[in-house]
């Protein structure tokens, strides 16, 4: 990507606009730059990952990292409550991918109340990221482990109880053989016609699908993931009509709209998709 002009340009953009962890400009140049050495890219993430402190600027948590979160929060429960009915009290509440990250922000405009539970790989703690992360000192529901995405969601949540599910995160980590039962054991959880709140990239073609895969990259490079586990991450990634369809398929109706963050280049789309 960064050996296209055009494409450079683009991901800059997803650099300020969305990850903005760290000054962009440095960030944006030395990536080009480790690019134009032509190493692998193995070799390029570490080297990236060593640069970290010196790209970092003192109290770096408070001026990018905090206000950054903050901003994908409030952008995420906004366009959230254009896509379902904000007079409505939602009793049950759902969350694919964190420990309530988002559900502060929600019940801001939303009505939220009853049990809540987050699918997660990473269990709440009472770290200061965490506190920071769900917004409150308290745990702010029931953890459930993602498992892989084999997390048998019938054993913790009764079916028919949740009014609003959200999953944030997309589902194209989700392994292709589970991707039926993960989607379906969620769908079993929700009442009749409630939403599921999805937000995912349009990989349409080989151009988004590098955007996105290079997102990918530099997300996990920027918050000190090793190269392991980015090399392992499986990214099945897809265009928004194949995951229409695909819902379609596993028991969702769509309304067919889609909101976007402004200048995010790697097209993630905020959808709500309702139980059949």
């Amino acid at each position: 990507m960064y050996n296209n002009s055009s494409h450079r340009d683009e991901f800059y953009a997803f650099l300020t606009n969305v990850f903005h962890l760290y000054p962009e400009d440095k960030l944006h140049e030395l990536i080009y730059k480790l690019n134009q050495q032509e190493l692998v890219d193995q070799s390029i993430y570490k080297k990236l990952q060593d640069n970290l402190p010196d790209l970092k600027p003192l109290f770096a948590d408070l001026t990018y990292a905090i206000p950054a979160l903050s901003k994908q929060k409030k952008i995420i429960a906004e366009q959230t409550s254009q896509l379902v009915d904000s007079n409505k009290r939602y009793d049950g509440y759902l969350e694919v991918g964190s420990t309530g990250r988002y559900l502060d922000s929600l019940e801001e405009t939303l009505d939220i109340k009853g049990d809540t539970f987050f699918l997660t790989d990473k269990r709440a703690t009472y770290s200061p990221i965490d506190i920071v992360d769900r917004g409150q000192i308290a745990k702010a529901g029931k953890d459930i482990d993602l498992e892989n995405y084999n997390s048998n969601l019938n054993n913790y949540i009764p079916n028919k109880s949740i009014d609003l599910a959200t999953v944030y995160i997309g589902f194209h980590h989700c392994p292709l053989d589970l991707r039926e039962e993960f989607i379906t054991s969620i769908r079993d959880t929700m009442k009749d016609d409630a939403p599921l709140i999805l937000r995912d990239h349009d990989a349409h073609n080989e151009k988004m699908s590098r955007m996105v895969a290079l997102a990918h990259d530099v997300f996990n490079m920027g918050t000190n993931e090793t190269w392991t586990y980015n090399d392992d991450e499986l990214r099945n990634f897809y265009s928004l009509a194949e995951l229409e369809a695909m819902m379609n398929q596993f028991g969702f109706k769509s309304d067919s709209r889609k909101i976007y963050q402004k200048g995010d280049p790697t097209l993630n789309a905020l959808m709500v998709f309702r139980k059949s």
